[in-house]
Formats: structure tokens, C-alpha cells, sequence
């Protein structure tokens, strides 16, 4: 179910920091990239739970996703360890150009950006 496609309200109501990516995947139409976090801002506001919320990229022209360097510095059995941390998000920005959107998520401090995209709307959904 849509909870708004206004970038306004978007901007202006939801807060991702601290949000953990539980899940990442093109929707079924292929150009749609959709980013499911674990919304944590509800339990802040009284809630007894955190929300899953999804971040639907429309009609994405190009997404490009970094792991931070420390990845390859750690061994496979320590991994799991360190997978939250790496999908926490440390911030969301989003810049108008033209008729697109330039999406940023960064994850951690010391990576530049996890992901960066171009979409044409972004939709803010639940499940």
C-alpha cells in the first residue's frame, strides 16, 4: 500500500537515519528498485515495534552500490557480525535535477555513499 508518493511529505515526515536495510530487489516490472528498511523512527515515537517500510525507486536510470572498504578486510565467519552496521542508514538526501531525482544512502561514516541513483519519483510504501 502507498503511503505517499509526495517528495514533500517524504522529505518532511520521514527520517531514515538509523533504518537498517533488511532487503533490496528490482520489482517485476525491472526498472523499479526497491529498498526495504526496518524504519526505526516509529519505536521513537511510541510505537511497541519498528515499521518495514519500502523505498521504491521509479523508473530508476542508473543505481550504483559501494560496500565499504572494510568488506575485504574481513573474513567470511565475521561477516554476519558486521552486515546491520553496514546497512544502517547514516543518510538519506535527495536532490531535484530537472525531471529526475538524485538519490544518495550512505551507511557508514567512512563510506562515501552505498548507493546512489537517478529515478524518476519515489514512492514510500508499506507491505
Amino acid at each position: 500500500m502507498i503511503i505517499t508518493k509526495d517528495l514533500n511529505i517524504l522529505e518532511k515526515d520521514y527520517d531514515f537515519t538509523d533504518s537498517i536495510v533488511t532487503k533490496i530487489d528490482w520489482d517485476n516490472n525491472l526498472l523499479d528498485l526497491l529498498i526495504k528498511v526496518d524504519y526505526y523512527w516509529d519505536i521513537q515515537e511510541g510505537y511497541s515495534e519498528s515499521k518495514l517500510l519500502i523505498i521504491r525507486f521509479k523508473n530508476c536510470l542508473n543505481a550504483t552500490f559501494n560496500m565499504p572498504s572494510t568488506f575485504n578486510n574481513i573474513s567470511k565467519e565475521q561477516i554476519k557480525g558486521y552486515i546491520n552496521s553496514w546497512y544502517t542508514i547514516t543518510n538519506f538526501s535527495i536532490i531535484k535535477n530537472n525531471d529526475n531525482l538524485s538519490v544518495s544512502i550512505k551507511t557508514m561514516d567512512n563510506n562515501p555513499k552505498w548507493l546512489t541513483l537517478e529515478c524518476e519519483e519515489i514512492y514510500l510504501e508499506t507491505e
